[in-house]
């Protein structure tokens, strides 16, 4: 059996429902609130402290990138020199290719160029088999000692000595991409140990 509650008992009553005769209605409680209200728009200046970290952190990267980039530029600029050179060198071979000064003048652009990349005792007393070894070395090749570099052996130092287009291109290729390093040279040739 179920009971209904008396008038005045704990019981709540529907809104309007046992109020006094001639009272106003009750006001609905939800109509007392406000609407949501939205904060206000981020503002894109002062940045939050991590925008100011990581553009410090970005400026610091370019910093060290523009550093690195023009010790980088200093330190290769023999190779641009010599590249020039050897444009120089190639345009005076296509207008007179029997000009006997082309192969001394393109050892002697091989040795400045090397001797703006290592010590001077490594490299300035370099000629004949050591010089092309010593290319060779550099290149991670063979083409000075087999092949067409062969002709700076003897070729400088002989009057009929013709340019081979060949070593042009091997000079252009040991120029533009030898490596710099520690490299060991290689001992003189005794002729008194070989015979």
């Amino acid at each position: 059996m179920s009971e209904t509650p008396a008038a005045g008992s704990a019981g709540v009553a529907p809104p309007g429902v046992g109020a006094p005769a001639g009272a106003p209605p009750a006001q609905d409680p939800l109509a007392a609130l406000r609407d949501i209200h939205l904060p206000p728009a981020v503002e894109a200046w002062p940045p939050a402290p991590g925008w100011w970290g990581l553009g410090l952190l970005a400026l610091g990267a370019l910093l060290a990138l523009g550093i690195w980039a023009g010790r980088r530029w200093r330190a290769t600029r023999y190779r641009r020199t010599g590249l020039a050179e050897l444009r120089e060198l190639r345009n005076r071979w296509e207008q007179n290719a029997a000009d006997a000064r082309l192969l001394p003048d393109l050892a002697t652009l091989l040795k400045r160029v090397a001797l703006s990349a290592w010590p001077r005792q490594e490299v300035a007393g370099l000629s004949g088999e050591r010089w092309v070894r010593f290319l060779d070395d550099t290149l991670q090749t063979r083409e000075f000692s087999m092949g067409a570099g062969q002709m700076l052996i003897h070729g400088p130092y002989q009057s009929s000595s013709r340019l081979d287009p060949e070593l042009l291109t091997l000079a252009e290729r040991w120029i533009r991409r030898h490596r710099v390093q520690a490299v060991q040279v290689p001992p003189a040739y005794d002729e008194a140990s070989h015979a």
